[in-house]
């Protein structure tokens, strides 16, 4: 309800219904004291009303001559089922849930805004009313989805390939919001699905046929992109379902405000090796010899190294000196799992440009003692780290996966399968199946062999 400004006369003359033309400390012709002269007063009215009749639509003249007025449609078809699924989700992502199991923490910041998008799409109510249901399940220790939960997820699948068949809804953030919230809850409804998020390729097209807008005025559309952009780039790390274009990649990946990223340093440079290893595939298919374009692309590699190296040892200064007594309660866990997240997912990116510099040198020991070296640090990181299963400290399951690349040591190789066995089970309920077959695949593209 806004204020309306009305009259600055007295109450005096306010009850008495005088024309106030005198200001000082008495009425000249009431003789009454002047109380509350020049003080400006409010009556307040709904914001809600609409002061045109039904299906009259509002004229420009009309919405100036109304400036207290909200003259705007309602986007939000608000019934009683679409309040119950706000109070579930919300209650889903509080704060007050233990790191362990906590969904914006481990997944994004933008989640915290999705209570305000409901009743505005089928497709996001749909993909929340899901992931509501597979996390409550999850939390009690249901790792294996059940018949409920089953069946939304099959429904909101088919909501949202109906909403994406019409250009407009295709294009809109709440269907980018969906797609992103299906890839969440297919963690719990289809955990040995290890290989790749198989919705993450749907929203890298969203994005392609939308724009990509970095700096979008809207806060939900910006912490969403912000959100995607670290799935989207290790699909194309992995796969090569994504294939943007080196300008697409460089627009996809620009720096965006800090607030937004703290701690996030190791991203920018394993955002640019997705483009990296298709260049470098080109040059070694087009050109014959290859030998000057190999050349530039090694020196790229070998930059993005040193920026990776840089970045370690910041990321370990800050582990280090990290004090849970100068955080908050409520806060110190989630410090404590940022550092050790961060600077594993920073040892994973410098052992993945090893391999690439390996394959533009064409040697065939790209596994360097530096490598090496990393993959062990990343095995102790997640020692650390198992007090936060099982989501609190998920991100290093890939870390070890990776790490398996660089281990040359045997029994390096493995305690990083043990430790391997132990967060999947935490997670998924059971080890994945076909690592092996995935770390062989994986090794031959980043050493650029899979030509």
């Amino acid at each position: 309800m806004p204020g309306v400004p009305t009259g600055r006369g007295c109450d005096s003359c306010r009850k008495q219904k005088k024309k106030v033309c005198f200001s000082g400390p008495k009425h000249p012709k009431l003789d009454l004291p002047c109380i509350g002269h020049g003080q400006r007063r409010y009556k307040f009215k709904n914001e809600t009303v609409d002061p045109t009749p039904p299906g009259r639509p509002v004229s420009k003249s009309l919405a100036k001559s109304l400036p207290h007025t909200v003259v705007a449609e309602p986007t939000r078809n608000l019934t009683n089922a679409i309040s119950s699924l706000t109070s579930a989700f919300i209650h889903s992502i509080s704060q007050d849930v233990d790191i362990k199991f906590q969904l914006p923490w481990n997944f994004g910041g933008f989640l915290h805004l999705v209570p305000t998008r409901l009743g505005r799409s089928a497709a996001l109510d749909a993909a929340i009313d899901t992931l509501v249901a597979a996390h409550a399940q999850y939390c009690v220790g249901g790792l294996a989805p059940n018949r409920l939960v089953l069946t939304k997820y099959a429904r909101a699948l088919s909501v949202l390939r109906h909403d994406l068949d019409d250009a407009a809804k295709a294009r809109s953030s709440e269907s980018l919001c969906a797609v992103l919230v299906l890839s969440i809850a297919q963690l719990f409804v289809e955990p040995n699905r290890h290989d790749a998020i198989t919705h993450t390729g749907g929203a890298a097209q969203i994005i392609r046929n939308r724009g990509f807008r970095n700096n979008s005025p809207d806060p939900f559309e910006r912490s969403l992109i912000l959100t995607i952009r670290g799935p989207v780039v290790f699909e194309a790390l992995l796969t090569d379902k994504i294939q943007f274009s080196s300008r697409e990649w460089k627009i996809f990946n620009a720096k965006a405000d800090s607030t937004f990223l703290s701690g996030g340093e190791w991203y920018y440079c394993i955002a640019e090796i997705p483009d990296l290893i298709q260049r470098s595939k080109a040059a070694l298919i087009l050109y014959d010899p290859p030998s000057l374009h190999l050349l530039t692309l090694e020196l790229e590699t070998r930059s993005l190294l040193e920026d990776i190296k840089a970045t370690i040892a910041t990321q370990r200064v800050r582990l280090e000196n990290y004090d849970p007594n100068s955080q908050p309660p409520e806060l110190s866990g989630h410090m404590h799992a940022h550092h050790l997240r961060t600077l594993g997912m920073a040892l994973a990116t410098g052992i993945i440009l090893n391999c690439i510099l390996g394959g533009l040198e064409g040697t065939t020991n790209w596994v360097s003692q530096e490598s090496s070296s990393w993959s062990e640090e990343i095995a102790h990181l997640s020692r650390i780290a198992t007090k936060y299963q099982p989501l609190g400290s998920m991100a290093m399951i890939l870390c070890l996966r990776l790490a398996l690349l660089g281990a040359v040591l045997p029994s390096t190789k493995l305690e990083i399968e043990a430790l391997l066995l132990d967060y999947e089970t935490a997670c998924m309920g059971c080890p994945a199946s076909g690592v092996c077959a995935d770390m062989m695949r994986t090794m031959r593209r980043f050493t650029l062999q899979d030509l």
